[in-house]
């Protein structure tokens, strides 16, 4: 019962969200959770509140970050045009090893192949790249001194 009743309140949470006449939509981890979930939205309180705010909730089981990054990969390589022979794939560091894993799969390494295009995955950091400042930073000198302390 516990695993139900957190899943009401999940519902209840994303329902308090979602603004009047859209649809809900809740991530669910896998099928067992998903059978939670539908037991879940079947209570009373929960059909109340959805025909109260004329709302329908869709479960969706995420794809993995690995799967993310294969489709966005074989998107740019099936869209690159025809003279592109090398892609380099920016990612954070905290998404690399997904998406190094990604190029490495078969079906990635096909398309590259298929298309004479050699990809890679380049690192970036997690600070900005781009800075904004106001005209009086400047000619104060804060943004220079900004600069030197992020060297």
């Amino acid at each position: 019962m516990a695993a139900i009743d957190r899943g009401k309140e999940i519902i209840k949470e994303a329902i308090r969200a979602t603004q009047s006449g859209f649809v809900a939509r809740i991530p669910v981890e896998d099928q067992a959770n998903l059978a939670v979930f539908q037991r879940a939205l079947r209570s009373a309180d929960i059909q109340r509140m959805l025909v109260q705010k004329n709302l329908s909730v869709e479960f969706y089981i995420p794809e993995s970050p690995i799967e993310q990054a294969k489709k966005l990969m074989l998107k740019f390589i099936n869209e690159a045009p025809a003279d592109i022979r090398e892609i380099v794939l920016p990612y954070r560091s905290r998404d690399c090893a997904d998406a190094q894993a990604a190029l490495e799969l078969p079906e990635v390494q096909a398309a590259l192949i298929r298309r004479g295009i050699t990809a890679s995955i380049q690192r970036i950091d997690d600070q900005p790249s781009i800075i904004v400042a106001s005209i009086d930073q400047v000619t104060s000198g804060e943004l220079d001194r900004y600069l030197r302390e992020r060297e």
